[in-house]
């Protein structure tokens, strides 16, 4: 009697543990396919190509994807020195220019970030690139110089 009820527990033990294990995995899987897992800073960071600085602080970051998946990030830098070696990471084939925003007036989705503000940038330098199949815009806000706050926007060029 006693052996009987061994072989039973593992029959049932193991189908009910299996099915566990596979009802997670594939529910994990599913939330990722049709985008109801939250959008997290490493996403962020493999939509852009790469992670940001080690010495980034008050990182702020929104995303959407609706027609096609944007990115919205704010970080500051303690210096120069950092957002090179960051843009040198990037592989970007545009570099910095002084007095250039990419950000010349906000879209209706960026007024809803209270933390978007390159616009109130007064000592700044940008960039605008296409990269594989994404646009990626920065501004370096120098105003608060050796501070430097960073913005990027980056978005899909093609749709879902």
């Amino acid at each position: 009697m006693r052996k009987n009820v061994k072989t039973y527990r593992k029959s049932i033990v193991w189908p009910l543990g299996s099915g566990l294990i596979v009802g997670i995995i594939g529910l994990l899987w599913v939330t990722n396919v049709f985008g109801w897992r939250a959008f997290r800073l490493v996403d962020v960071e493999n939509f852009i190509g790469e992670q940001l600085p080690s010495s980034a602080a008050n990182t702020q970051f929104a995303t959407q994807n609706q027609v096609a998946r944007i990115v919205w990030v704010r970080f500051d830098l303690a210096s120069e020195t950092d957002l090179k070696t960051y843009l040198e990471s990037l592989n970007l084939e545009a570099e910095l220019r002084s007095g250039y925003t990419p950000f010349p007036a906000p879209n209706p989705q960026e007024t809803n970030y209270s933390w978007w503000q390159p616009g109130e940038a007064t000592t700044y330098s940008g960039l605008y690139t296409i990269q594989d199949d994404r646009v990626i815009e920065i501004l370096a806000d120098q105003t608060a110089a050796p501070q430097l706050t960073v913005y990027i926007r980056a978005y899909s060029i093609k749709g879902n």
